[in-house]
């Protein structure tokens, strides 16, 4: 790795990233395992422990004591939004962060980007554990999210500028948006044709939450339009496993077979970019340069999970937006979600390199 390499390109790294249109609060908890006094818990860390828990309980009812750890800003276009802002892309969001206004929570990432508010957010509530979490939301104001609500609050000529001033749009999450394939379509339609090269990302969230049929229409669509502006998907180890199998490969840890199938599922996806990343390794396959691995530091105790994946998602855009070749965009994402991991916040471009020098 050739940190004064990065180092470079960060320095010079320019572009915009606008993204739509979710926009969620994360009220974040713990699990108590047992309690020994006031001031004594022993937590549930792993997820397996809670859904041992559950099945002991069998069929009866389950008490569970619940503890606040924090409450934030949350989805996919706030948390890639603070990532890519706080390492100094400028960062244009379309979603719900407040009826009327920006709301509180979101104060943070409104002092480093712009934020422009459709209505009020969804509520998540996250169980967190040291290997993963649980997300719950409640779902209307998301359900309600079509584009004809953005065209109506912005114009399409404000959302036309906004396009032709960004080098990546971002729109997520699919699964969570039913909305998702009408909004990129549409903004397919109206995308300028002025010879800028610009880039759709995507990340799908969690695929579990909607049917086998729906994902392959959805990769339909992204296959079409990819002819006419590349895609970037990325997906964590859950979702590629779920992903490769629909396209006939198996998921696995070993780094090396993973690059050769990557390439090979983003071959029939017929998208430009596929970024997988996991607690122990990143890789991205790419129409033109093929595919490349990078190891991952694997955090044993994070402060924070969720908002994880986004942050390397941010880490990925950066790179992409500072012009890195493919390795270096894949530890420049893997140091982003290490420091968030360790942290519980995005890294300053700063604090990324210090990172890496670490890794």
């Amino acid at each position: 790795m050739d940190i004064q390499k990065i180092t470079n390109h960060l320095t010079n790294l320019d572009g915009t990233i606008t993204m739509f249109a979710d926009g969620f609060i994360d009220e974040q908890w713990s699990l108590v395992g047992s309690r020994s006094s006031f001031e004594e818990v022993a937590l549930i860390s792993k997820m397996t422990q809670f859904a041992d828990r559950i099945n002991t309980a069998g069929s009866g009812g389950m008490g569970i004591e619940l503890i606040k750890k924090r409450i934030v800003f949350g989805g996919f276009t706030a948390n890639i939004g603070f990532a890519t802002a706080t390492l100094g892309v400028n960062t244009v969001m379309t979603g719900l962060f407040g009826d009327g206004k920006v709301a509180p929570v979101f104060d943070p990432l409104q002092k480093i980007s712009k934020m422009i508010t459709l209505g009020a957010p969804s509520i998540t509530h996250a169980l967190e554990f040291d290997d993963g979490k649980i997300l719950m939301t409640d779902m209307e104001s998301i359900l309600r999210m079509r584009w004809n609500r953005i065209v109506d609050a912005l114009g399409m000529d404000k959302i036309i500028k906004m396009i032709e001033e960004s080098d990546i749009i971002g729109v997520g999450y699919w699964s969570l948006m039913p909305a998702f394939d009408e909004i990129v379509e549409q903004i397919c339609s109206i995308m300028p044709q002025d010879g800028k090269e610009r880039r759709f990302f995507y990340d799908f969230a969690d695929i579990r939450k909607r049917d086998e049929v729906s994902l392959l229409k959805t990769l339909d669509m992204l296959k079409e339009l990819n002819q006419k502006i590349p895609m970037t998907l990325s997906v964590n180890e859950h979702e590629g496993a779920i992903i490769f199998k629909l396209f006939g490969e198996n998921f696995d840890n070993e780094i090396k077979n993973m690059a050769e199938k990557s390439e090979n599922v983003r071959g029939q996806m017929g998208l430009d970019e596929l970024v997988i990343h996991t607690p122990h390794f990143a890789i991205v396959a790419s129409q033109l340069a093929g595919a490349v691995a990078a190891p991952q530091t694997y955090v044993e105790k994070p402060v924070r999970t969720a908002g994880a994946g986004d942050t390397f998602n941010g880490g990925y855009i950066a790179g992409t937006l500072a012009k890195m070749d493919l390795i270096d965009r894949l530890y420049t994402a893997n140091a982003a979600v290490t420091y968030f991991l360790n942290t519980g916040y995005p890294p300053s471009r700063d604090k990324l390199i210090d990172t890496l020098r670490d890794m």
